[in-house]
């Protein structure tokens, strides 16, 4: 009798993806890396339930844990990233974008904070984050910035650049209280010497 094998045969799903402009393909709901130089390439994939493996013809090109459960989730490995892209992984930390968007308010602090968790590899995060910070750099600055924050928090529990950018394209300032004017003002309220001449006459 021949030995059974040291792992179990699991049905596997052959598939195609496109390698996006973000050098991650499609599976199901989710997204995994593959080497950038692959963007735009049509690879073919092999899903088991545990793994997700990329081929580049004959060659495997990437391969990946299976995200179960969850939609919209990253997976990526560093060596897959472009050279740009590993040098923000030195040049920002969660821990920076913390401590800038605490500067900023409360409010926005609360959107960075829900943006850097809502990505399971963290560094999928820091593109929008640094999209957040851009919008200060623009007219009404860190004061606009932080009152969209509120605004998004008042829709959102956790909030995405998307919907921020949206509420900053479409803010208006607060109205000014303006004094109320009296009938005084507005001319309605004749002078004393309006009923004298009447008299007189």
């Amino acid at each position: 009798m021949v030995p059974l094998p040291a792992t179990r045969f699991e049905l596997a799903e052959l598939k195609k993806a496109k390698a996006g402009p973000n050098y991650h393909v499609q599976v199901d709901s989710n997204f995994y890396s593959v080497p950038f130089p692959l963007i735009g390439r049509t690879l073919d994939v092999r899903v088991t339930s545990r793994v997700v493996e990329v081929f580049d013809g004959a060659r495997r090109v990437a391969s990946h844990a299976r995200l179960r459960d969850v939609r919209g989730r990253y997976q990526t490995l560093v060596e897959h990233m472009p050279p740009a892209h590993r040098a923000h992984l030195g040049e920002w930390t969660p821990q920076r974008f913390r401590s800038w968007a605490g500067d900023v308010g409360p409010n926005t602090a609360a959107v960075i904070a829900a943006i850097l968790a809502s990505k399971k590899i963290v560094e999928q995060a820091f593109r929008p984050c640094l999209g957040v910070m851009a919008l200060a750099k623009k007219t009404g600055g860190t004061a606009r910035l932080e009152d969209t924050c509120g605004k998004a928090l008042a829709i959102a529990a956790a909030p995405s650049y998307t919907l921020v950018k949206r509420l900053w394209a479409s803010w208006e300032p607060a109205p000014r209280d303006e004094p109320r004017r009296s009938l005084g003002d507005a001319g309605f309220v004749r002078g004393a010497g309006y009923h004298a001449e009447g008299d007189a006459s």
